[in-house]
């Protein structure tokens, strides 16, 4: 969890705070402005040292989701272009600064200057001067003072580390004995106590008095290689935002965004390494016109001559997916309905052509758990998914098996993507029970599968909760009572408690045995939606798995049943009469086709 920021001013100096450890290659990046965060362009320079502030964030360009600065205590001081001769002029704590959680600096830390008074060290408080920053509303930090650079061109160099990365000394100057109050001491990658690896830069120009000399100059910028033919193309945009790490020769790395331009005023070798977002493919590096190949890291030689220019491009393509889902469309009407979920275990194959002409695929792939399988990291192109057939010849389709589509890259600011396909295939799956007729139900074979838990939930419908004038061998529910507490006699065939006298099954039996020659057709339907009733809870997977009717058409066990008890309750004798004749068909076949209300286990 980010900490808040905790800098507190007092007086003219700040609170100390914690010291965080950082890892190399800081994230964000430094750089100069004026007093109110202006940016002086890198081709032009400042009036004065004095008009030169210390700036720090996520960089010009960066895109709002760069990191900036990590929190915490930094040192700060100026060079020249090579890094080798310290210009900042007083102690290393007057040159101390804080950045906040947003990355940005939010306090400027009081120190002691040293300075001989009458051959004695004196040490006298130091603030250098602050502003604020228009843009982020984070302070800017005053330069000055520093000595002028020996550099031709009057160019600067600005290091940033953290104070737990800074190896040199923070002790003062006192006594009469010589003492280095700025603390210079160059040696190879350690630059007056500033580690390269551990550190920020930035380059700066001064008004100078001298020949005319403009620094080496290196743009980076990066353009949407839609079509991947590894050229910048009349509707191929330029990417702005896109970060870029610089190394130069120093070591030091600083991260720009495109379009960029690095101030490049050491001679030397230069790395530019581009980065690369998962989804994307790098297309194309350029370095002065030469094409490097397709490369995220480019190397760029500076002579160091006075107005001396390089140019780094890069191409780049969004990568895009197809997600091809397989839905168990239980009703089979060719969609997915809000009850029907996906199979995993499906089989897959994607084929196409990516944009360059490449062939791509065949390449198979099962869908996970979630009944979904993803080909990610596809070229723009067009694409063809076909889903696999099923050995298990239960599975029939109930939509298009083979779908194509384009995938394409497009470009918002800096985010690259290539677009997503999603293809839903639909397909059912077909069993057969054997239902059994209410005699069956009626006889100790049947009873012999019922448990308390079916009866029970029997006994809750209406045709069954209260006592009928059609039932004379009981009184509905079916307890194995007579409403005067009279036992109902055993089933026939009964087994000992299955079936025998005062049993729930002896009330079942009757019931499905009583003679409805005579009996309404209310009976009749009662006794069929019975034997219905049980057919469900054992030769089904649930009840809400689909029947399928002479016509062709399905219906879910447990709306029939609703639809039956209305019937029961409100329909007319015609009604009542196919409702009951279309129970009685089911109870009499031995090869009921359904939809089960799981998806079984598939294999290709």
């Amino acid at each position: 969890m980010r900490r808040p920021a905790l800098a507190l001013l007092v007086g003219s100096s700040i609170v100390a705070l914690p010291v965080v450890a950082y890892a190399a290659n800081l994230s964000g990046a430094i750089f100069t402005t004026t007093a109110d965060g202006s940016v002086v362009n890198e081709n032009t320079h400042y009036e004065a040292k004095t008009d030169v502030y210390l700036d720090g964030g996520p960089g010009p360009n960066a895109p709002a989701s760069a990191a900036g600065l990590p929190e915490g205590d930094y040192y700060y001081q100026v060079t020249d272009p090579s890094g080798q001769d310290l210009l900042s002029s007083d102690h290393i704590s007057c040159r101390k600064v804080h950045v906040n959680g947003d990355g940005v600096i939010d306090g400027v830390y009081s120190g002691t200057n040293y300075s001989k008074v009458q051959g004695t060290w004196t040490g006298s408080t130091c603030t250098h001067a602050s502003g604020t920053d228009v843009d982020h509303g984070g302070k800017t930090v005053q330069l000055y003072p520093y000595d002028d650079t020996p550099n031709p061109g009057g160019v600067y160099k600005v290091w940033l580390t953290p104070t737990s990365a800074y190896l040199g000394s923070t002790a003062g100057c006192s006594g009469k004995g010589g003492c280095t109050v700025n603390g210079e001491s160059y040696s190879p990658g350690n630059y007056h106590g500033f580690k390269p690896a551990d550190s920020k830069t930035d380059n700066y120009k001064v008004k100078y008095k001298g020949k005319p000399y403009t620094a080496p100059l290196i743009t980076v910028s990066k353009f949407h290689d839609a079509n991947m033919d590894g050229s910048q193309g009349l509707d191929e945009a330029t990417v702005t935002g896109w970060a870029v790490d610089s190394t130069d020769p120093l070591g030091v790395t600083n991260t720009v965004y495109t379009s960029a331009t690095v101030v490049a005023d050491t001679a030397g070798s230069y790395a530019l390494t581009e980065s690369t977002p998962a989804g994307t493919q790098q297309t194309a590096a350029y370095v002065d016109g030469a094409s490097m190949g397709a490369t995220p890291t480019v190397s760029v030689t500076v002579v160091g001559t006075s107005g001396e220019t390089h140019a780094v491009v890069y191409g780049n393509v969004g990568l895009g997916s197809v997600d091809a889902c397989k839905v168990f469309d239980r009703n089979g009407n060719g969609v997915q309905d809000a009850d029907e979920g996906f199979v995993p275990g499906w089989l897959f194959t994607l084929s196409g052509t990516a944009v360059t002409g490449t062939a791509v695929g065949p390449v198979d792939a099962y869908a996970d758990d979630s009944g979904c399988a993803l080909f990610d990291d596809l070229a723009p192109g067009a694409y063809t998914v076909t889903e696999g057939t099923a050995l298990d010849t239960g599975w029939s389709a109930t939509g298009a098996t083979s779908a194509t589509g384009d995938i394409v890259s497009t470009l918002s600011g800096a985010t690259m993507a290539g677009s997503e396909l999603v293809v839903d295939y639909t397909n059912t799956y077909w069993s057969v029970a054997d239902f059994g007729t209410k005699g069956y139900w009626h006889n100790i074979n049947g009873l012999s599968e019922l448990t308390l838990d079916d009866i029970a939930e029997a006994n809750a419908l209406d045709p069954y909760r209260t006592p009928s004038a059609y039932f004379d061998g009981g009184d509905e529910p079916f307890d194995g009572y007579f409403s005067d507490g009279t036992p109902v006699p055993a089933a026939e065939g009964a087994i000992g408690n299955l079936g025998g006298e005062g049993t729930p099954w002896a009330e079942v039996s009757d019931f499905l045995n009583e003679n409805n020659g005579g009996g309404t057709h209310e009976e009749q339907l009662a006794q069929q939606l019975l034997a219905f009733i049980f057919n469900t809870q054992h030769r089904l997977d649930d009840p809400g798995a689909y029947l399928e009717r002479s016509d062709g058409s399905l219906v879910s066990a447990s709306d029939l049943i609703e639809q039956a008890i209305y019937a029961w309750n409100y329909g007319s004798d015609a009604e009542v009469v196919a409702m009951q004749e279309l129970l009685e068909s089911f109870n009499s076949s031995d090869a009921v086709y359904y939809v089960p209300m799981s998806a079984p286990a598939t294999s290709f």
